[in-house]
């Protein structure tokens, strides 16, 4: 009886121990929305027509450093001749820096420009709540839409929505973006991994690659 009151007690630790890392797990990220020039059509392969330069939009330039080598190094290993733009090119919204990068790109003779701007979107406060930044919201908690560029320090996990964007770099035209929003977490750089794995995942669908 004891033998079997010692089986019943590890079979129940086990499966508490399960059900505790499946509720760990994170969830993949979610795609907030698309949208593809119509003249582009759906295998144009434009990443692959010619060299891109890429740029990475963050709130530190040290992140934006590493954001855009991991960037080349992901579209290289997709076929693409990706070069990376100055890391202290800045801007004040999406419009006029990509008007900055047309200069880069036509130094470096690239025929399009693929943007990926990393903002945080959530912050975790623990016990199931989160506070949604710029209008994303995951768990229990409400979209605040507070304006935030940075994580909120000390108060728990952030995470961030990562939107990539194609522009053709002869006349500034966008031709595709997609964006995503992945849940709080603390490891920042496996999450901006990710994002740009699911981001470039998703050009790929649209036959951008």
């Amino acid at each position: 009886m004891k033998d079997w009151f010692s089986a019943r007690r590890v079979t129940a630790v086990m499966a508490l121990a399960a059900l505790v890392l499946a509720g760990c797990t994170t969830a993949p990220p979610q795609r907030w929305g698309e949208w593809i020039d119509p003249a582009l059509g759906s295998s144009s392969g434009i990443l692959r027509d010619g060299k891109v330069l890429v740029a990475c939009d963050t709130f530190d330039i040290s992140v934006r450093a590493q954001c855009q080598d991991d960037l080349r190094r992901a579209l290289e290993g997709r076929g693409v001749n990706a070069v990376a733009a100055p890391v202290d090119t800045t801007a004040m919204n999406p419009r006029e820096w990509e008007g900055q990068l047309a200069a880069s790109a036509h130094a470096a003779g690239a025929k399009t420009v693929f943007i990926l701007t990393m903002t945080p979107a959530t912050t975790s406060m623990g016990s199931g709540m989160s506070i949604g930044i710029g209008g994303f919201n995951f768990g229990s908690g409400g979209g605040a839409g507070i304006g935030l560029s940075a994580p909120i320090g000390g108060w728990g996990s952030t995470g961030f929505s990562a939107t990539g964007r194609v522009s053709d770099a002869r006349n500034g035209r966008m031709v595709w973006t997609s964006t995503f929003a992945a849940s709080p977490s603390s490891d920042i750089g496996g999450q901006f991994r990710e994002l740009t794995r699911t981001v470039l995942d998703a050009a790929q669908s649209a036959g951008l690659l």
